[in-house]
């Protein structure tokens, strides 16, 4: 198998481990995390930024088929959720493309994946958030993550206006998400160059 067919199975097992993680553990756990990029994450610290980019943009557009094959639920809004996804493999490849950055020490090594996903988290509750704003203005469907809602709802009984409650609403749980997905994907990265080699030997 030459290296671009591998890279195309990389990329479509980790677009359907994602889907399976969050199946795991919000589905089937009822744990109220995403935890749909550690897959995404890995791929970048890996194989670099396109196939990254190629993961986190067509992680959404296969969920929505997904939930709307098997519950019935359609929302155009979801894809536009791979902007998220897109902007975590941006700031993660900034740091991940110098990866003997991450071998001077381990608290190097923490500090960087800290900044990942601090930076992820901001511009994953930034845009997330943006979306949710548009979705429940101007859009009547069921939320598939219904702790995010919870929060949006709190801060509206607040007073808080429609679009800072969704900013606000979006804190917690991308917060942690995006924490143990980056930690996650860095160990499903050391788990790929152990197994496979590094990707430059594909």
């Amino acid at each position: 198998m030459n290296r671009r067919w591998k890279i195309t199975l990389f990329c479509t097992v980790s677009i359907l481990l994602n889907l399976g993680t969050t199946l795991l553990f919000y589905d089937v756990l009822h744990i109220p995390l995403f935890l749909d990029t550690i897959f995404t994450v890995a791929i970048v610290f890996y194989l670099g930024l396109i196939p990254g980019l190629v993961v986190g943009f067509l992680f959404n557009f296969v969920d929505t088929l997904f939930n709307f094959l098997f519950r019935g639920i359609f929302s155009p809004t979801n894809v536009f959720f791979s902007l998220c996804g897109a902007a975590i493999v941006l700031i993660t490849w900034a740091f991940a493309r110098r990866k003997e950055e991450f071998q001077i020490s381990i608290p190097i090594t923490l500090l960087y994946l800290l900044l990942i996903s601090l930076l992820s988290s901001s511009a994953s509750i930034l845009i997330g958030g943006t979306i949710d704003f548009i979705r429940f203005s101007y859009f009547d469907i069921p939320d598939s993550m219904a702790p995010i809602k919870q929060f949006t709802d709190g801060f509206l009984s607040r007073k808080f206006n429609l679009f800072a409650s969704c900013i606000l609403g979006q804190i917690p749980i991308s917060m942690t998400d995006r924490l143990i997905s980056t930690f996650a994907g860095f160990g499903v990265y050391k788990l790929y160059v152990k197994f496979f080699g590094p990707a430059e030997e594909l």
